[in-house]
C-alpha cells in the first residue's frame, strides 16, 4: 500500500521538528562538564549483542564520512540491573542505557525525564511508531526509542504441506483445526509431533510475550496508570462491555492445548523447549521475536520455515502483538549530558539504520522509515508488525516472568481455577508497584 504523500510529507515534517527541538535542548537547557563535546567519549551499555551495535556504527561513520566517539559495552539482560546499580553508587555508571521497554521501569527514577515543553507531544507520536507512547509519563518522556523486536509466527512449510494446509493461520479459530491435522500423540499422552506450544511456560519460548499477545488481544493493558499516575495491574479486571474477564478467556484458550483430555492437545512440559522441537522440525509452529530469523536459519539451514504476522482474534478492530521496544535514555548521573544527547540524534537519525535492521532482523522505531517500505519480504512483515506491537509496564521482569509462570501452572496442573490464578497473579503484580 502506497502511503499517503499528505501524510508521508506531516511524518517528515515532525521529524524534523522533533530534532530541530531536541537539538535546542541539548544544547540550551543542559552544560556539559567537558568544554569540547567533540572529545567527549559517551559511554553506552545495552543489550544488545555488541557485534551487531558496533557494525551499526561503523557503517554509519563510512557513509556519512564522519566521526564521533563511543563506548559501548554489552550487558546481559540478567545481569544489567545489579551491575547499573553498582555502577551508579560507585560513580561508574555509563551516560546512555540502551534496553527494552520491559525493564525501563526499573530506571525511571536514575534517567532525564524529557518534559512536554521540550518535547511536544504531538511531534514524539508523529515520529514514532504507537508503541513509544510506552516512554509517555505525565511529567514527560523518559527515553528516545530506537528499534521494535515484535513477536511474530514462524511456520514450518513442509509440515504444512504434508497436511495439504495451503496457508498459515491468520486467526487463533484455525488452531483447533491445526491440532487435528498436524498434533500427534499416542495413548499415553506422548506427544510426537506438534501444531502449537500453548499452555505451559517453562519449555516455551518467549512465553509471557506470547501469554501477553494473547491477554492484550482479547482487550486487557494488563498494566493501567490511574489519574493519580500511580500503575496497577488490571489483568482481573474487564470493562462493561466484556462478557469475561479478558486475561480468563485468553488462558482458558492457551491451556486447553496442553490438557490431555481436550481434542486440541498439542503441548506437555516433557517436551524440549518450543524453539528446539521447531528447529528439530516436529512443532508446526513456533512464536519468537524477529530478531531471532537469522539465528533460526543459522542452526537448521535445513528447515524450509517461513515467518508470518501473529494471529489474531476473530473480528478483531485493533491488531495486536507484543514488541519489545528498545530506546535510549540518558542517566541522571551523566557528566556529559550535551554529548550524549547529541549521539542519540545521530544514532536514530541515520539513513545507515538499514543495516541494523537487516543484520539484527528489526523494525526502525521511526515511522518515515517504515513509510518508505521495503521490497523485503522478511522486512515487510516486521516492519508492519512494529505498527501494531504493544508492551506494558512490566515492575520487575525476572519476579513477573515467576508470576507468570506461577499462574499458568496453577492452571495447568488445576491447583486453581483460572479465574482464582488471574486473581493471585494480578495482585501480585500489583505488590510490585508499591
Amino acid at each position: 500500500m502506497n502511503p499517503n504523500p499528505n501524510k508521508f510529507k506531516n511524518i517528515i515534517i515532525g521529524v524534523f521538528i522533533f530534532f530541530i527541538i531536541i537539538g535546542l535542548i541539548a544544547f540550551s537547557t543542559y552544560k556539559s562538564k567537558s568544554t569540547n563535546t567533540n572529545t567527549v567519549i559517551v559511554q553506552i551499555w545495552g543489550t544488545v549483542d555488541k557485534n551487531i551495535f558496533d557494525s551499526y556504527v561503523t557503517k554509519y561513520k563510512q557513509d556519512k564520512s564522519v566521526d564521533f566517539s563511543l563506548s559501548y559495552s554489552y550487558v546481559s539482560l540478567d545481569t544489567i540491573d545489579s551491575k547499573l546499580v553498582e555502577a551508579i553508587a560507585t560513580g561508574k555508571a555509563p551516560d546512555i542505557i540502551l534496553i527494552p521497554n520491559s525493564l525501563e521501569k526499573r530506571y525511571l527514577d536514575k534517567v532525564y525525564m524529557i518534559p512536554f515543553t521540550s518535547l511536544p507531544q504531538r511531534t514524539f507520536t508523529d515520529t514514532f511508531v504507537p508503541e513509544a507512547q510506552l516512554y509517555e509519563q505525565s511529567n514527560g518522556y523518559f527515553g528516545i526509542p530506537f528499534f521494535v523486536d515484535p513477536l511474530v509466527m514462524y511456520w514450518n512449510r513442509d509440515m504444512f504441506a504434508n497436511a495439504a494446509i495451503a496457508i498459515p493461520p491468520k486467526k487463533w479459530s484455525e488452531f483447533p483445526m491445526l491440532a487435528s491435522k498436524l498434533s500427534q500423540s499416542n495413548s499415553k499422552a506422548d506427544i510426537s509431533q506438534s501444531a502449537v506450544s500453548f499452555g505451559e511456560f517453562a519449555n516455551i519460548d518467549n512465553a509471557k510475550a506470547l501469554i501477553s499477545t494473547l491477554i492484550m488481544q482479547a482487550g486487557s493493558p494488563i498494566v493501567s496508570e490511574d489519574i493519580n499516575g500511580k500503575l496497577y495491574s488490571n489483568l482481573d479486571s474487564k470493562s462493561a462491555n466484556d462478557i469475561m474477564v479478558p486475561a480468563v478467556s485468553a488462558l482458558q484458550f492457551y491451556t486447553d492445548y496442553s490438557n490431555p483430555q481436550k481434542p486440541v492437545y498439542s503441548w506437555n512440559r516433557s517436551l524440549p523447549s518450543s524453539k528446539l522441537f521447531f528447529l528439530s522440525e516436529n512443532l508446526a509452529t513456533y512464536f519468537g521475536f524477529s530478531s531471532e530469523y537469522q539465528d533460526i536459519k543459522t542452526k537448521n539451514p535445513n528447515l524450509n520455515f517461513d515467518l508470518t504476522y501473529m494471529p489474531q482474534i476473530v473480528d478483531a478492530k485493533v491488531f495486536t502483538t507484543y514488541g519489545d521496544l528498545y530506546g535510549f535514555s540518558i542517566l541522571k548521573s551523566s557528566q556529559n549530558i550535551l554529548a550524549a544527547y547529541n549521539l542519540i540524534l545521530t544514532l536514530i537519525n541515520s539513513d545507515s539504520i538499514s543495516t541494523l535492521v537487516q543484520v539484527y532482523g528489526v523494525a526502525p522505531a521511526r515511522r518515515d522509515i517504515i513509510a518508505a517500505g521495503t521490497t523485503n519480504a522478511v522486512q515487510t512483515i516486521v516492519f508492519n508488525s512494529s505498527l501494531i506491537s504493544k508492551g506494558w509496564m512490566d515492575p520487575d521482569s525476572s519476579k513477573t516472568d515467576q508470576i507468570f509462570q506461577n499462574m499458568i501452572e496453577n492452571i495447568s496442573t488445576g491447583k486453581l481455577e483460572i479465574t482464582d490464578a488471574v486473581t493471585k497473579a494480578s495482585n501480585e503484580i500489583d505488590s510490585l508497584f508499591k
